[in-house]
């Protein structure tokens, strides 16, 4: 009999599923927020909250539990030392799924899954100013162009080295 198996099964086996999942909750702690369909961002909801509910206690049975899911251990100490003390006053809802425009190629649901409240923990390194991607092409041009001309000046002296050797030959 199938007691206790109604659950999304995203056109997976079990053990895909398992993987699948198991992957995106990585990600999520990894990079704070994740692009994926909607439908698997509405499922993961229910995966990661319950890790984040254990991971406010840090003990070595939580730590063990979550580790059979988070097999990074970078990832695992992340989620402990820096993600879960976040959310010790809340008593739920750590994550906010918020839907985006369809994907291009077969038009599916897309969705995007963040940590609430954990923005400042993903923030990127912000360029220094007066950077800018036109800039740096810009620069590596100028770069490309400085190294030709160097090797076009080596091989004028190679040349330059050659003929002095062929003429002194020629002298003896």
């Amino acid at each position: 009999m199938r007691h206790g198996k109604k659950q999304k099964k995203f056109r997976r086996e079990m053990g895909n599923r398992i993987a699948l999942f198991k992957n995106l909750s990585m990600q999520l702690f990894q990079y704070g927020k994740i692009r994926t369909g909607l439908q698997k961002a509405k499922y993961l909801r229910g995966v990661v909250e319950p890790m984040i509910t254990r991971a406010k206690v840090d003990s070595v049975h939580n730590r063990r539990e979550i580790a059979r899911v988070i097999t990074e251990p970078e990832i695992l100490v992340k989620l402990f030392k820096e993600i879960a003390p976040l959310y010790k006053e809340r008593k739920g809802g750590y994550t906010r799924v918020l839907r985006l425009e369809p994907r291009p190629g077969d038009n599916a649901e897309m969705g995007l899954i963040e940590l609430v409240g954990a923005e400042n923990l993903y923030k990127k390194a912000e360029p220094k100013e007066g950077t800018d991607k036109k800039e740096t092409k810009a620069a590596k041009k100028e770069a490309k162009e400085v190294k030709s001309e160097e090797k076009k000046e080596v091989k004028k002296e190679a040349k330059k080295e050659e003929k002095k050797e062929t003429d002194k030959k020629s002298k003896k």
